[in-house]
């Protein structure tokens, strides 16, 4: 089907005009048309509607729900990622948790790989990841100005920082340079009182998952896969720290058995109470009549590659935003040279406290 040969309204140019550069605005406009081209389809008896999403699923399920053909709850998700749409990616089903948040970042970096891992990451795994290029920190122009908006005020002090992370983490900031997503996930609100507390105390976290033990796969919250299945996840938390905090994180978890962590700083300094081989499941599914499915894992050797592109995001991604000389920018790179990525997972998804290890500090 050729697109280009439709003549395109006068009117919808017109609505257009203003609105050409901001692509959220566009965005609106495009599912409202959309909506209101079906509603009068509809209004002429027609029972069917058939859409081709053309990689903007969001984008259409929004006017199904406008129309009240579909609940946003009852939409499943096949995996706790969305798919991609490469046919050549179709039996993939699992991936590091590391860019749960930058999804096309991680899909650049791994296009070249001959399979994608299906069924089980492997434990002897040694993937070769796509070199950090200028592609993994494009973004929209309008999340740029988001970005901005939200991000690029005084910062006086490492506080004013905190205060920055603790705000994505309360849903009050909808941008993150961490984050091509547009907000927080849903499964967020589970511990954003937790989020929002550690952070302050100087853990700035920038990925993290709620402790899940067999909730029904269709949970609005944290349900993915097909019908009839449970899920399950261990506590997840992935933050930046300064190497004072870390020392005292690392003692503290010397007494709870069920806490692994992997930390790593911008030079490659290395710690770890884990093998570098280790490969941990850290989300999984149990449905009829079908092998375990685990989606997402916890691997060192991809952890090492997500750190360089997580370390470049404090200069690349939110201190460019600032003007040379800026105080502010200097800071926010200061922090990035200087702190810790750090990795922690509570292996104990039915009685563990993964927060109780930051209560101290």
């Amino acid at each position: 089907m050729n697109v280009t040969v439709f003549m395109i309204p006068a009117d919808i140019f017109a609505a257009l005009e203003p609105i050409k550069d901001n692509e959220e605005a566009v965005k609106s406009y495009g599912i409202h048309l959309g909506t209101e081209m079906c509603k009068k389809i509809l209004a002429h008896g027609i029972k069917t509607l058939h859409m081709y999403t053309l990689n903007m699923e969001k984008s259409a399920l929004a006017i199904l729900m406008n129309l009240g053909l579909i609940e946003e709850t009852k939409i499943n998700r096949s995996l706790p990622w969305r798919r991609p749409a490469n046919v050549f990616r179709v039996r993939e089903d699992v991936r590091p948790i590391f860019w749960a948040n930058r999804p096309k970042s991680y899909i650049s970096r791994t296009i070249g790989w001959d399979q994608y891992p299906h069924g089980r990451w492997g434990d002897s795994r040694n993937p070769s990841y796509g070199a950090l290029t200028d592609y993994q920190f494009m973004r929209p122009r309008a999340r740029d100005k988001k970005l901005v908006e939200e991000w690029v005020v005084p910062l006086r002090s490492i506080e004013d920082i905190y205060e920055r992370f603790k705000q994505y983490c309360l849903g009050k900031l909808r941008s993150n340079p961490w984050s091509e997503l547009d907000g927080l996930q849903p499964e967020t609100r589970i511990i954003n009182e937790q989020l929002e507390k550690i952070n302050l105390k100087g853990f700035l976290t920038i990925n993290s998952q709620p402790a899940v033990n067999g909730e029904k796969s269709d949970s609005p919250t944290v349900g993915w896969g097909g019908p009839g299945g449970y899920v399950y996840q261990k506590a997840y938390v992935e933050f930046f720290c300064s190497k004072e905090k870390l020392d005292a994180l690392v003692e503290k978890c010397k007494n709870r058995s069920s806490l692994t962590f992997m930390a790593v700083n911008k030079e490659g300094s290395w710690r770890s109470n884990v093998g570098q081989t280790d490969v941990n499941a850290v989300t999984w599914g149990v449905f009829p009549a079908k092998e375990i499915i685990q989606p997402t894992i916890v691997d060192p050797v991809s952890f090492m590659v997500w750190k360089d592109e997580a370390f470049e995001i404090w200069s690349r991604g939110w201190a460019c935003l600032y003007p040379e000389g800026d105080a502010s920018r200097k800071l926010v790179e200061e922090v990035g040279n200087s702190y810790f990525l750090v990795s922690l997972v509570d292996n104990d998804y039915v009685n563990g406290d993964l927060f109780a290890v930051f209560a101290d500090f």
